[in-house]
């Protein structure tokens, strides 16, 4: 059951992204390599299953709820 669920997303980090070793040394350095790997196998997953038009309807939904927007630049005002 473990091996169904769980080894997955390491064979396919592993091979799609080409992880087969780390680069960087130390236990903290480490955690963030791999972190990063995982990030990305999960928004390539998301976007495999939601497409890029619902994950960005989602993205604008949470942006307009949570008050972050996004600047315009300023026009220049210069003559």
């Amino acid at each position: 059951q473990r091996q169904m669920i769980v080894e997955h997303p390491f064979g396919t980090i592993k091979r799609g992204l080409g992880m087969t070793y780390f680069l960087t040394k130390g236990m903290q350095s480490v955690k963030s390599e791999i972190s990063f790997a995982f990030l990305a196998y999960n928004m390539k997953r998301a976007l495999n299953i939601l497409g890029i038009k619902e994950i960005m309807r989602r993205l604008t939904g949470i942006l307009k709820n949570t008050c972050l927007f996004i600047m315009k630049p300023m026009e220049n005002t210069m003559e």
